[in-house]
C-alpha cells in the first residue's frame, strides 16, 4: 500500500513524457514554412509563365516588324532608283535647255547685228538718194549710175530683211523648244519632289520601325534575363523547400566520402541509424589553419595525373622553385602529451644531417600517396624546415607543432621523392616561401580559394568536385565524437549525433550565453565524467529555467556557407527562428555538447553542415 503513490507517480511521469515525446516528433514540421515556400514557388512559376508568354509575343512582333522593315527598305530602294533616273533626266533636260538658251542668245545677238546693218543701209540709202538727186539735176551725172547704186543698196536691205526674218523664225522655234524644255523640267522636278516626299515618308516609317524593333529587342533581352533569374530563383526555392522538408541542409550522400574504416562518423551511418528528430554536426575538414597544401588533395591531384610542379603551384600560388639547402638541423622534443604548442616539458635536443637523415625521417605523408604527391611534400617539408630554423640557426620541434620527425620511420617511396627533389625549395619575393600544410582543408584554402576540379564551389553538390572528396578521406565531411583523431579515442558513451532535446539544449546555452556574456555553468553536462574536470553544469531543465521562453523543440537547421565559411545557421524552433553566427555556434557547441562531440577546426575557421533526420 505504501508503494501505490510512488507507482502512480511513475505512471503519471511516463504518461507525461510519452505525450511530450509524441508531440515533439509529430509536430507539423515546417507546415507554415513549407506551404509559404510552395506558395512562393507557384507564384514564381506563374510569373515565369507570364514572362515566357510575353517573350513569345515580343518575338512574334520582332518577326512582324522585321518583315515590314524589309518591305519598307525594298520600297526605299525602288524610290532611290527612280529618283536616280529622274535626276539623270533633269540633268539631261537642263543641259539641253542651257544649249537652247545659248542658241537663243546667239540668235538675238545676230538679229541685233543685222538690224543695225539694215538700219545703217536704210539711212545711207535715204541720204544718198536725196543727195544724188540734187546733184543729178545740177551736175548732169549719168542717170544709169544713180539708178544702179540705188538698186544695189535696196537689194542689200532686202537681203538683210530676209536674214532677219529667217533668224526670227529660228528664234520662234527656239523659244518654243525652250518653253517645252522648261515645262518638261518643271514636270520632272515635280516628279522628283513627289519621290522625295515619298522617300521622306518611307524613311520616317523605316526609322519608326527600326526604333520599335530596337525597343522590342531590348524588351526581349530584359525578358530573357528576367526569365533566367526567375528560373534560377525557382530552382533555389525548390532546393530550399527540399531542405526545409528534410529538416536540414541537404548534402548528397554520393558527393562526400562514406568511410569504411570509420563508418560511425559518416553521413550514411547517421541517416541509417539515428532516431528521427536527431541532428548531426558535420565538419568540412579538421585540424587545419587552411593555409598551404592539402595532403589528401595533393594525393587526388597526383592520382589525376598532375605533376608535383602543378600541385605546388596550385597550393602555393606565386612561388617559384629554386635550389637551397643546409647541412645540419637541430631538433627539439617537448614531450607535450597533447598539451598546446606553447608547452614544452623537459625539452631535449639533437643535431642531424639535414638532407640525408632528417628529411628521410619525416612522418607527414603516407608512403602510398604516389610519387608526385610525395615530391610536392618533400619540397614543402624542406622549405618549411629551412625557414623555421633560419637555415639551422634555430631549433625545430619534432611533432605537429612543426613537422613530425620519427627516427623509427622507413619509407622507401618517400626517400625516392627526397632524392628526386634534393636541394629544391619554394621561394617568394626573393626569400623562402611559407609552406604550411595539413591533411585536409575541407575543400577551401585561404591561399587558393576553392580546392576543386573547376576551382569553384558553394553550389549544390560542389563536394563531389573537391579534390579531398575525390581522395576518399573521411575527414573531408565527418561528425567528430571521439577524443583526439584516433579511431580508438574515447567517445564517453555518446554517439555521433544529438537528440532533439540535446540540440534544443545547445540553443538554450547560446541564448543564455548571449544574454549574460559569461556563465561558468555553460559546460557539457558530463564534463566531469568524460573529461575528469570539476564543473557545475546546468542540467537541461535548469538551463531551460534561466532562459525566457526556452527552446524545447527544434524542427530544422539551415546552414549558410560562403566561400568555405559558415556565416549563419538558422534554426526553426518552438519559439520561432533563431539565427546564430557560425563562429558563435562553434564556441557554444564545443562548450556545451556532451561527450567528445566537437567541431575540431582551428581559430576562427568554421565550415560545417548540420543534418536533420
Amino acid at each position: 500500500m505504501v508503494k501505490k503513490p510512488r507507482i502512480l507517480l511513475q505512471l503519471l511521469l511516463v504518461a507525461v513524457l510519452s505525450i511530450y515525446t509524441f508531440s515533439l516528433f509529430t509536430h507539423p514540421i515546417y507546415s507554415d514554412e513549407a506551404s509559404d515556400l510552395q506558395q512562393q514557388i507557384e507564384q514564381k512559376n506563374q510569373e515565369l509563365l507570364q514572362k515566357q508568354s510575353t517573350l513569345s509575343s515580343v518575338e512574334a512582333k520582332i518577326k512582324e516588324i522585321s518583315g515590314s522593315n524589309n518591305t519598307v527598305s525594298q520600297k526605299i530602294a525602288l524610290i532611290n532608283a527612280e529618283v536616280a533616273k529622274l535626276d539623270a533626266s533633269i540633268t539631261q533636260n537642263s543641259e539641253a535647255l542651257s544649249t537652247k538658251i545659248k542658241e537663243i542668245e546667239d540668235r538675238q545677238l545676230l538679229i541685233s547685228q543685222k538690224k543695225v546693218e539694215m538700219d545703217k543701209l536704210s539711212t545711207d540709202l535715204y541720204m544718198q538718194s536725196r543727195y544724188r538727186m540734187a546733184t543729178f539735176f545740177f551736175s548732169g551725172n549719168d542717170w544709169g549710175t544713180l539708178v544702179k547704186e540705188f538698186f544695189l543698196k535696196q537689194s542689200s536691205i532686202s537681203i538683210l530683211k530676209q536674214e532677219v526674218e529667217q533668224i526670227n523664225g529660228e528664234f520662234s522655234s527656239l523659244e518654243e523648244n525652250r518653253a517645252l524644255l522648261e515645262t518638261e523640267k518643271a514636270n520632272l522636278e515635280a516628279q522628283k519632289k513627289d519621290m522625295d516626299d515619298s522617300y521622306a515618308l518611307l524613311a520616317a516609317e523605316k526609322a519608326r520601325l527600326q526604333k520599335e524593333l530596337n525597343n522590342q529587342y531590348s524588351t526581349k533581352s530584359s525578358l530573357t534575363k528576367t526569365i533566367g533569374s526567375l528560373s534560377k530563383e525557382i530552382s533555389q526555392l525548390q532546393q530550399y523547400l527540399l531542405t526545409v522538408k528534410s529538416g536540414g541542409t541537404v548534402v548528397n550522400a554520393n558527393s562526400v566520402p562514406q568511410s569504411s574504416s570509420d563508418p560511425q562518423s559518416s553521413q550514411l551511418y547517421f541517416i541509417n541509424n539515428a532516431p528521427s528528430g536527431s541532428f548531426a554536426v558535420f565538419s568540412y575538414g579538421a585540424y587545419t589553419w587552411r593555409h598551404g597544401m592539402s595532403q589528401w588533395g595533393a594525393r587526388a591531384r597526383a592520382d589525376a595525373g598532375q605533376s608535383y610542379q602543378t600541385i605546388l603551384s596550385a597550393y602555393y600560388p606565386g612561388t617559384t622553385m629554386v635550389s637551397d639547402t643546409m647541412s645540419t638541423i637541430r631538433v627539439r622534443s617537448c614531450h607535450r602529451n597533447g598539451a598546446s604548442c606553447s608547452v614544452c616539458n623537459n625539452p631535449t635536443e639533437a643535431t642531424y644531417q639535414f638532407e640525408d637523415y632528417y628529411m628521410k625521417k619525416i612522418a607527414e605523408m603516407p608512403d602510398d600517396f604516389g610519387p608526385e604527391a610525395l615530391k610536392a611534400q618533400a619540397i614543402a617539408t624542406r622549405t618549411y624546415a629551412l625557414k623555421a630554423t633560419n637555415y639551422g640557426a634555430n631549433v625545430i620541434d619534432d611533432d605537429e607543432c612543426d613537422q613530425v620527425f620519427n627516427e623509427s620511420v622507413y619509407k622507401p617511396n618517400w626517400e625516392v621523392a627526397i632524392a628526386a627533389t634534393r636541394g629544391v625549395v619554394l621561394a617568394s619575393g626573393g626569400a623562402l616561401a611559407n609552406t604550411p600544410y595539413a591533411a585536409v582543408h575541407g575543400g577551401y584554402s585561404y591561399d587558393m580559394g576553392w580546392d576543386t576540379v573547376s576551382g569553384n564551389g558553394g553550389y549544390l553538390n560542389w563536394e563531389a568536385e573537391a579534390w579531398e572528396s575525390k581522395a576518399g578521406v573521411s575527414w573531408f565531411y565527418k561528425a567528430w565524437f571521439r577524443k583526439g583523431y584516433s579511431l580508438t579515442g574515447n567517445n564517453c558513451g555518446h554517439l555521433p549525433w544529438l537528440s532533439n532535446l540535446e540540440m534544443a539544449d545547445i540553443l538554450n546555452a547560446y541564448l543564455r550565453w548571449t544574454a549574460v556574456s559569461s556563465d561558468s555553468r555553460i559546460v557539457a553536462i558530463d564534463t566531469t565524467s568524460c573529461w575528469g574536470q570539476a564543473a557545475n553544469p546546468y542540467t537541461v531543465a535548469q538551463l531551460q529555467s534561466v532562459v525566457p521562453n526556452p527552446v524545447t523543440a527544434v524542427y530544422s537547421a539551415i546552414v549558410t556557407n560562403t566561400n568555405g565559411t559558415t556565416t549563419n545557421i538558422s534554426f526553426n524552433t518552438n519559439r520561432g527562428i533563431i539565427n546564430i553566427r557560425g563562429d558563435e555556434f562553434k564556441t557554444v557547441f564545443n562548450t556545451r555538447a556532451s561527450g567528445a562531440l566537437r567541431i575540431p577546426q582551428n581559430g576562427d575557421i568554421i565550415n560545417i553542415n548540420i543534418e536533420y533526420k
